[in-house]
């Protein structure tokens, strides 16, 4: 029997209960069992590393939820030491940027409306869970027929036709490698699109470019959505569109998967951060934490993504205790 997916709510103080609350009423929307944790990283950080490292070892398909106001340090040192991937979303009701633009290896994506990570975590674990899934398509249809409906009040025509019921994602083969479809508006940030596909590259994930954009081609779009809908391979789509980015906030609607924009903007773009509830796209700035991120999706998927993520958290932390063994010899010789 599968193991029944868990998302994990972490904050770094009970202040914040009511937000906490919020995301778990959220969560429980889609069917997805929570669980509230309180470490802080500034005051616990000891014991934040060994609750990363209980999730990491749980047979459940995790996702944690990281829910601290300020610098967010919680989910930057979260997503870099977890084996699954982290989504912030603090209790500041002002966009607070600080948790956006953290350095490679800190990969946890973005997320503002607590509504909107429900979302994406049920795209995330539809493939995990029928009752999951089938309150994901149920939450898709919802919203398209009560605008079908208010569309044919005003014209007068009849809304026949309209679906009762949302899309359904593809049964995943158990021998199905993973996929990361690389979804741009245009084929002129080739560079940006290259550059993740090396990362994603880097943890031994497969991925695909594709150009449709959501302007342009708003019924192709759909169509490409639809399409890996079916997919029966474990799918997560990276929007990469500038400006308003519509791509990613039509994609994350439409969807069964996860879908995460890393926009090809060099300054950071604020506009797909604030999307309505139902448009559930996260939010990562660098590629190379896209690639991270991808891989703490995939890891329990596949061994050699899984065994890519160890090597990248270990190498680090590696780095940072050679140099500090290399200056306290120094210092101890002098």
């Amino acid at each position: 029997m599968a193991a029944t997916p868990l998302a994990v709510i972490a904050a770094g103080s009970d202040s914040d209960m009511p937000h906490l609350e919020t995301l778990k009423k959220e969560l429980a929307k889609f069917k997805i069992d929570s669980e509230i944790r309180i470490c802080s990283a500034h005051k616990q950080p000891g014991r934040l590393e060994s609750v990363i490292a209980e999730y990491s070892k749980s047979d459940r398909p995790i996702m944690l939820v990281g829910c601290a106001g300020g610098t967010d340090a919680l989910s930057g040192t979260a997503s870099y030491l977890a084996k699954f991937p982290v989504v912030s979303c603090p209790p500041d009701k002002e966009l607070n940027k600080t948790c956006l633009t953290n350095p490679p290896g800190s990969s946890n994506a973005f997320i503002m409306k607590p509504a909107n990570i429900g979302k994406f975590a049920a795209q995330l674990f539809a493939r995990h869970s029928k009752d999951i899934a089938a309150a994901l398509g149920a939450s898709i249809a919802e919203k398209i027929i009560k605008l079908e409906q208010a569309d044919a009040k005003l014209t007068e025509k009849s809304g026949e036709g309209t679906p009762s019921t949302g899309p359904t994602p593809g049964d995943v083969a158990a021998d199905a490698q993973p996929l990361v479809v690389i979804a741009a508006g245009s084929d002129s940030d080739m560079p940006h699109l290259e550059s993740l596909k090396k990362e994603l590259a880097k943890f031994k994930i497969d991925s695909e470019i594709r150009i449709c954009s959501a302007h342009k081609q708003p019924a192709r779009l759909q169509a490409v959505i639809a399409e890996y809908n079916k997919s029966t391979r474990p799918v997560m789509m990276v929007g990469c569109a500038g400006g308003t980015d519509a791509l990613s906030g039509t994609a994350s609607y439409l969807a069964t998967f996860p879908v995460v924009s890393c926009p090809p903007d060099k300054e950071l773009n604020n506009t797909c951060l604030t999307n309505p509830p139902g448009s559930s796209n996260a939010f990562i700035m660098k590629p190379a934490n896209v690639g991270k991120f991808a891989a703490q999706v995939f890891a329990r998927q596949s061994k050699d993504v899984d065994a890519a993520l160890d090597a990248a958290i270990a190498e680090k932390i590696t780095k940072l205790e050679q140099a500090d063994e290399q200056l306290t010899k120094k210092a101890r010789t002098a």
